[in-house]
Order: structure tokens, then sequence, then C-alpha cells
């Protein structure tokens, strides 16, 4: 098994309608871009990945119902699929003779990791993210966060980068108390100045 800790055969979750449609918008974007390279047009821009998702959220709200359906019946079908899949399915832990090692339960007044830059990120975008995709659970909502920040140059990541070395301040800082004894839980791990990275 992979160290994440993820069975790669485990089934892969069931998709609602909008996530189906969401990804049939995302495919037909890829396509137009790869044309436009293939095109050497330069004047095309690379695609805004957030004002994307805003529109697909708006295309799909202007859907009728009828249009909807076949989003629907695929979904209906996809269930099925995963359910049969499930059902066939036997986690790692059952499926050989050994039995896991019982991991060290958790100590609550441990301070809390740092977080990374990526992480730091999807904190400031994932309320932005949900809001203009209110239909996308949160899987998709995660896939869209990895895009954009994939897509951002290292300038545009910089100000998580800062973001990210202050928290690992924070948690050295918090570790070094927790060891001598001197640690008391605050209020909230991360600064409250955090600021949101320029558009």
């Amino acid at each position: 098994m992979p160290k994440s800790g993820k069975d790669p055969n485990k089934p892969k979750g069931k998709r609602n309608p909008y996530s189906l449609f969401l990804q049939q918008e995302r495919e037909a974007m890829k396509k137009i871009e790869a044309d436009a390279i293939e095109l050497n047009a330069e004047d095309e821009n690379p695609s805004n990945f957030l004002e994307f998702s805003k529109a697909c959220a708006e295309k799909w709200k202007a859907l009728g119902e009828e249009e909807k359906q076949p989003y629907k019946e695929a979904a209906e079908k996809d269930k099925i699929r995963y359910q049969n899949e499930m059902a066939n399915y036997t986690p790692p832990e059952v499926r050989g003779s050994k039995t896991r090692r019982g991991k060290k339960p958790k100590d609550k007044n441990r301070p809390k990791g740092a977080k990374n830059p990526f992480m730091c990120f999807s904190e400031s975008r994932r309320p932005q993210l949900k809001d203009a995709n209110p239909e996308a659970p949160t899987k998709e909502i995660a896939k869209m966060l990895g895009e954009l920040w994939r897509n951002m140059s290292d300038q545009e990541k910089e100000p998580y980068v800062k973001l990210a070395l202050r928290d690992k301040e924070r948690y050295d800082e918090e570790m070094t108390a927790f060891i001598k004894g001197d640690y008391v839980v605050p209020a909230a791990s991360m600064p409250t100045d955090m600021v949101e990275a320029e558009e």
C-alpha cells in the first residue's frame, strides 16, 4: 500500500450530477486550450480557473431539469457502480492475516502541526471556490484547489510560502514549550492576522 495509507484498490467514490457536469466542462476546456497551443495562438490568455469554475456553476444553474437529466442518470449509474464495487471490496486490514498494530493515541494537547504553503493557500481560497460552486462536493473543491496551485507561478505562491514559514516558527516555539512542559493550548494555532494573498 502507498505511503499515504490509501489503498489503490479501493473503489473510486460516487459522483453527483454536478461533478459529472464539471468534469465534462473541464475536459472541453482542456481540448480548447490544447487546440489553441497547437495553432500557436499567441493572443490566447491562459484560463483563469476560478473564473472558469464560477462560469460552470452559473451554466449549471441555468440548465433546465431536462438538460440536467443525463447527468442525474449518469450519477445514478455511478452510484450503483460504487455500491457494487464496495460490496466486493475488502480493506487491506481484513485482507491479510496479520493485524495492524494499534496506533498510539494522539495527544490532544500537542501543538498543531505546521502548515505547508499549499495548506495555507487552500485555507485562503476554499471559501471562494465553495461560494462559486455551491453544489460541488468537498473532493471536487480539493481537485480545483490542486489545479489552481499547479498553475500558479513561484511569485504567486510566495505569500503562502511566507505564511507557511511563519507557521513553522509558531510550531517550533510551541513544540519547544511542549517538550519542556510549559505549553498551553492556544485558542487558535494559526496567526490571526493571516492575510489573503493579492489576487
